[in-house]
């Protein structure tokens, strides 16, 4: 059991071990150890080194091949395809990513369509890594509610969706990108993971038990439960958009299929010009008046960049629940946490 924050190297090196013992090759190990790290470092636990057993369980069952290499093919100009060949979504969108950025800085604009692979991890990182290199980035993902269907549509209570994130990136001061990455659920699964492991409660309005009853018992989540969309409407519609693009203008999945495009941020005016009026308008706001509870407005993004760098020179804190979990995980293909 930890009893002071991890370094991120040292917590980096146990996931990739692990991974690599688990039938990962070493570059997708490496890829995979990275990013959630990353995640954990921005304070977004949902999708970080909590999922190492997730991980490990599809590649022993042959959910996912932890060795496939994605299949990057241009459709046609500005058109991207990434066969993901069933392996870990990471992975995939990692070379979807720095296809695009290829492809779009040439032509000021691309989009991808990413197909059968498995989790894909926080999307947040992509849009961040768009953003850095200059791009608007917008991404959504859908097509597994036949296996993974576990939100239910404004009005209902069977689970007809899954919880199909959003993601969308901008540049916003250096190396401080603009970012909001968002499940169309009222919370995302791995949250309800944590907070299981943790042995925490979730926030009224989020799931439903099997009778569709309200609870914030995790335990009813996966006794039958399904999560609500979130803020009603709104977040039902922009789920039900996420699922056509991707089942039917995708295709099959293995969990989600996904839809990335990237637009250069000075592709209608200069760069300098968007660098100046972006500065202005991240200023105005981080300076606007707080509300009754608040220290300051965060830009979205900011907390996971103000988090990520007290991370990297005071360590990461893990809870309990999910260190026990790391630590199972680990020596379930023989590493010693």
């Amino acid at each position: 059991m930890p009893t002071e924050p991890i370094q991120p190297e040292k917590l980096t090196a146990l996931i990739r071990d692990s991974l690599a013992a688990g039938g990962f090759s070493p570059d997708n190990a490496d890829i995979v150890a990275r990013h959630l790290v990353d995640a954990e470092m921005k304070g977004v636990s949902s999708h970080g080194v909590n999922r190492l057993g997730l991980y490990l369980g599809e590649a022993a069952k042959d959910v996912i091949d932890p060795k496939a290499e994605p299949v990057v093919t241009m459709v046609r100009e500005g058109l991207v395809h990434v066969d993901g060949a069933r392996g870990i979504g990471i992975v995939a969108m990692s070379r979807a990513t720095d296809a695009l950025i290829a492809e779009a800085g040439e032509r000021g604009l691309a989009a991808a369509g990413i197909v059968n692979c498995g989790h894909s991890g926080r999307m947040g990182a992509y849009a961040e890594q768009a953003a850095a290199a200059g791009f608007l980035a917008v991404s959504f993902g859908g097509g597994g509610r036949r296996q993974w269907g576990n939100v239910v549509p404004f009005g209902g209570v069977q689970p007809v969706m899954s919880t199909n994130p959003y993601t969308l990136g901008l540049p916003g001061l250096p190396d401080d990108p603009v970012v909001c990455d968002f499940a169309t659920s009222a919370v995302a699964t791995g949250k309800v993971a944590v907070a299981r492991a943790n042995g925490e409660t979730l926030p009224q309005g989020a799931v439903i038990d099997r009778n569709g009853n309200p609870t914030q018992n995790p335990e009813d989540y996966y006794d039958g439960g399904a999560l609500l969309p979130a803020a009603g409407p709104k977040g039902s519609g922009l789920g039900v958009i996420a699922e056509l693009a991707g089942d039917a203008m995708l295709g099959d999945c293995v969990e989600y299929n996904w839809l990335m495009t990237l637009i250069r941020a000075d592709a209608f005016q200069p760069m300098a010009t968007y660098e100046k009026r972006a500065k202005s308008f991240v200023e105005e706001v981080r300076a606007s008046k707080t509300a009754a509870g608040f220290d300051k407005v965060m830009m979205p993004g900011e907390r996971e960049t103000t988090l990520a760098q007290a991370a990297a020179s005071d360590g990461i804190v893990i809870g309990d629940g999910v260190w026990a979990g790391i630590v199972e995980a680990a020596k379930s293909v023989g590493v010693k946490a």
